[in-house]
């Protein structure tokens, strides 16, 4: 797996921003089910997704809609 295929984004990085807008639960419970739905493995916080993951995990966001349809779409737009 070569370096250009990671996305820059973390987790952790989703964490935070969707933290901004909600209350720590409501972040763990949301990233919970979209990591579940997007296949990708939520105990790997600090391991930088592959830019599929990244993308498969913003359109998780956006299918939930409120403030996670913001972040989704932010991150997104820079992937």
């Amino acid at each position: 797996m070569s370096e250009d295929q990671k996305s820059g984004y973390r987790l952790q990085d989703f964490y935070d921003q969707l933290n901004e807008k909600l209350s720590d639960y409501n972040v763990r419970l949301l990233l919970r089910t979209v990591t579940l739905h997007a296949g990708v493995d939520d105990k790997e916080t600090e391991a930088y997704l592959e830019t599929e993951q990244a993308k498969t995990l913003c359109l998780e966001l956006i299918k939930q809609g409120g403030p996670a349809f913001q972040v989704g779409k932010n991150i997104y737009a820079t992937l």
